[in-house]
């Protein structure tokens, strides 16, 4: 038995058999962790005595009750944990320490979890690389961002789930180029309280799994609606799905075939059509202006004052925000509705859209900008592309590794669905995981 290949439904199963206590488990994750987190570097302030020590506090306590009965999970560290330090990866908030648990902690401690791990976040969850994390399938590339740590950390098996944050893609990003699952919920489908903000009108916070059971177990366990069917769910395959048109190119070649295969297994099942939802790039342009605006409007006082704890990334960002006037903002605001209710009627005709998760493999956190077919393009920009629509629009919108590509990795696609349609969008992800037996893949096995 390794801890590394576990996943959640692996741990309950042994737990139900008696095959293994908590403690035990605990053990067996930080042996891998010794062995491997010095490789990925997808933790922040962990100490392995002290993590073991509040673990056999935890297992005496004997509270564990619930979905999440003594499963360890990791948070993304913009996220509160009672006691423990939220410094965000940014030296403004360094010795920050958390006098409440984030609701969202709350949650998954009413419903048995152990939290007590921190994963790493690009600074003030505001770019794509997530340093120091490297990408365990390619420790000479990026994570993505900026959930990078938590991605990085459930792919390598060092935790067996995680939490992330998403304002433009910030979770299904890095779950995608670390080729595990990724879920943005609706907006405002719970509470952000004790989660440093980045953009009020999109932050969103949900699971990184190792697989579409896990990631169903943990969203019961957070959501006051959904029922993780344990028998097998109705093999409906009359579901109608709307193919984006504008995200097929520019794309990796093999990325592009690997998408291409998947629309081909997708249209064998599903009723499918090509539909147009948006220009991208105005997509772009619009959350650009309300993120930086509202981003700016959090940070920018604390900036002038410190200017040197905070870097590059987050000041040239919120100079940028500063930029806009408030007319700028109300009618990005407006533009916002607009393509919002056209993207709407699709979900009339459809129910659900389909997307590339990524259109690049995982890039090198030394160039700006990255190669696709001869054209050298900015690489932050085109790694949120396919996903600041469900941002914009607040959609919920899940990354699923679906089928290998040459380079080992997996190419992820992304299914939107529409507003407040989450629980019908996780019936409809663990029927694809049934359909074509998705599995979790380690990459450092």
């Amino acid at each position: 038995m390794n801890f590394e290949t576990l996943t959640i439904k692996d741990v309950k199963n042994l737990y139900s058999e008696n095959s293994i206590n908590f403690l035990e488990l605990v053990k067996m994750q930080i042996d891998f962790i010794k062995k491997n987190e010095k490789k990925v570097l997808s933790l922040v302030n962990f100490d392995e005595d002290l993590y073991l020590l509040k673990a056999s506090e935890f297992d005496s306590e004997g509270k564990a009750k619930g979905l999440l009965n003594n499963i360890p999970i990791g948070v993304k560290d913009l996220i509160d944990i009672k006691g423990m330090r939220t410094e965000a990866n940014s030296k403004s908030l360094v010795g920050n320490v958390a006098k409440e648990d984030a609701d969202i902690v709350s949650k998954l401690k009413e419903s048995g979890a152990f939290v007590a791990m921190k994963t790493n976040t690009h600074e003030y969850a505001y770019g794509a690389v997530s340093p120091p994390t490297r990408n365990p399938w390619d420790l000479s590339k990026i994570p993505g961002g900026s959930s990078g740590g938590s991605a990085a950390a459930t792919s390598s098996g060092i935790c067996l789930a995680s939490l992330g944050s998403d304002t433009a893609g910030s979770i299904r990003e890095p779950a995608a180029l670390c080729s595990v699952v990724g879920f943005k919920p609706t907006y405002n489908w719970t509470s952000l309280l004790g989660i440093v903000p980045l953009a009020w009108s999109l932050d969103v916070v949900g699971p990184i799994t190792k697989t579409i059971s896990d990631c169903a177990i943990i969203f019961e366990a957070l959501s006051k609606t959904y029922q993780n069917k344990k028998t097998a769910i109705s093999q409906n395959k009359s579901y109608k799905i709307g193919i984006l048109n504008e995200y097929f190119s520019p794309m990796e070649e093999q990325v592009s075939n690997s998408y291409n295969e998947s629309i081909n297994i997708f249209q064998d099942i599903f009723s499918c059509e090509n539909v147009t939802s948006w220009d991208v790039d105005e997509v772009i342009s619009t959350i650009f202006v309300i993120l930086t605006s509202e981003s700016a409007a959090f940070l920018d006082k604390e900036i002038n004052k410190n200017p040197t704890n905070y870097g590059g990334d987050v000041r040239q960002f919120v100079e940028m925000g500063k930029g806009f006037s408030s007319v700028d903002y109300i009618n990005a605001q407006r533009a916002r509705n607009v393509i919002t209710q056209k993207v709407d009627n699709l979900f009339d005709r459809y129910d659900f859209l389909l997307s590339p998760a990524q259109l690049i493999g995982p890039p090198s956190p030394d160039n700006e900008t990255i190669k696709i077919n001869g054209e050298e393009l900015p690489r932050d920009i085109n790694l949120i592309k396919p996903l600041v629509l469900s941002s914009l629009c607040g959609y919920p919108s899940i990354s699923i590794p679906f089928n290998k590509m040459k380079n080992g990795q997996y190419f992820s696609v992304q299914i939107i669905g529409r507003r407040n349609s989450d629980n019908k969008l996780m019936d409809f992800a663990k029927l694809l995981e049934k359909e074509f037996d998705l599995q979790y893949n380690n990459p450092l096995v």
